[in-house]
């Protein structure tokens, strides 16, 4: 019997390199999180509007991130790889404006995200969600001709 793509070496390979990236960027965001949550309070002077769409704007990413975490940890789930890809591409384009100079003068950060998107992205593409063996066989619309 042929052994399902979710348990070759290279799909378990994938899914360890994925949680690992979504660790990191799970326990980083969690810092982000707390310096704007500080920096809400300590910007008096600027618009609350400004700081409250910034402010949830972290959270949705880091919740987004974390719930990815989850199922990628917990499932292996096929929702997971495809969200895992769409972090990943989003953290490519917030790495290049960090590297330009556009989101920030932290060229370090940048080469650090631009890292954890490539790697991320790779193994979300190596990645294979599990296979339940209980799921009955999905019909090949080819086979019939």
């Amino acid at each position: 019997m042929p052994t399902p793509a979710s348990e070759t070496g290279r799909s378990r390979i994938g899914w360890l390199v994925l949680r690992i990236a979504l660790l990191i960027e799970t326990v980083g965001g969690a810092v982000l999180v707390w310096d704007v949550v500080v920096g809400f309070f300590a910007a008096t002077q600027d618009p609350v509007g400004a700081r409250l769409s910034l402010l949830l704007a972290v959270l949705v990413s880091w919740v987004w991130i974390g719930v990815t975490l989850w199922g990628a940890l917990a499932r292996r789930a096929g929702w997971a790889r495809g969200s895992a890809l769409t972090i990943h591409v989003l953290m490519f384009a917030a790495a290049t404006g960090v590297l330009q100079g556009l989101l920030g003068d932290v060229g370090g950060l940048g080469f650090v995200l631009l890292v954890l998107a490539v790697a991320g992205f790779v193994a979300a593409i190596i990645a294979r969600p599990a296979v339940d063996p209980a799921a009955p066989p999905v019909p090949d619309p080819g086979a019939g001709a």
